[in-house]
């Protein structure tokens, strides 16, 4: 029996050795991860990018060797960094969230970074990218511009024409399209005085159109069109006076 008691220290004192020397992830070590995120704003087709900022309070985790669960989590500065300290040496996985940049999509897609850990070693992960898009009407530019509706007497035709006065076009409807969209983005209606203001713009390429009537006789509107392109964050345009006609 006490051969048999001496056999089993020696097993338990071995296991308990050989338990110590395996390299175990988690906290209460002396390495650390530390990064840092920015946030990548582009339109909502993403062929423009709009910004480049700090990704401040963005949730980032991290995982224990090869679970697949989330042991820690920490949100990033104002600054977009992020740390995670006291860890073993060891494998981890730091991931977040970020709309899908590769398939052009703004379905939130998982990001992860593999990082391998050495007794106090610090590891730093830059330049970590979380990927954002704004509407055109997410900015802060404007574009305006005014109205104005040469009036004809009825009484008169192509080519004939006599002008009767030129006043500012009330109420009239006017139209923006920003980039590549196939429909208007946005209708608006002229002021009192035919002015009028489309605002909370982003960066991009516009197009600003209203309809005329043919005073040559044709029974379809004439489409009048400005092409405007916004290349700062807060730029304010004005464009030149628009003139319709009507009989």
């Amino acid at each position: 029996m006490k051969v048999l008691a001496k056999m089993f220290l020696v097993i338990l004192s071995l296991s308990l050795t050989l338990l110590a020397c395996e390299k175990e992830e988690g906290f209460g070590g002396n390495s650390n991860i530390t990064g840092k995120v920015v946030k990548r704003i582009y339109n909502d087709d993403y062929s423009l990018l709009l910004e480049e900022v700090p990704a401040k309070d963005e949730d980032i985790f991290l995982s224990f060797g090869n679970g697949n669960v989330v042991d820690k989590k920490t949100e990033t500065s104002f600054t977009g960094q992020f740390s995670f300290e006291y860890l073993f040496e060891g494998e981890y996985k730091i991931f977040y969230y970020s709309k899908d940049f590769e398939n052009k999509g703004q379905d939130k897609t998982e990001i992860l970074e593999n990082v391998s850990l050495k007794k106090g070693e610090t590891v730093s992960i830059n330049d970590l990218v979380v990927y954002d898009t704004y509407d055109f009407d997410e900015g802060e530019a404007s574009i305006s511009g005014k109205v104005l509706v040469k009036n004809y007497f009825n009484s008169t035709t192509w080519p004939n024409l006599i002008v009767k006065d030129i006043t500012p076009a009330q109420e009239q409807e006017i139209y923006l399209v920003y980039g590549k969209h196939k429909q208007y983005d946005q209708r608006i209606r002229t002021n009192y005085d035919g002015t009028f203001v489309f605002t909370n713009l982003i960066k991009g390429k516009y197009k600003i159109y209203v309809y005329s009537e043919d005073v040559k006789g044709g029974t379809a509107d004439i489409v009048i069109e400005k092409e405007v392109e916004i290349t700062s964050k807060q730029q304010e345009i004005t464009l030149e006076e628009i003139t319709i006609e009507k009989l």
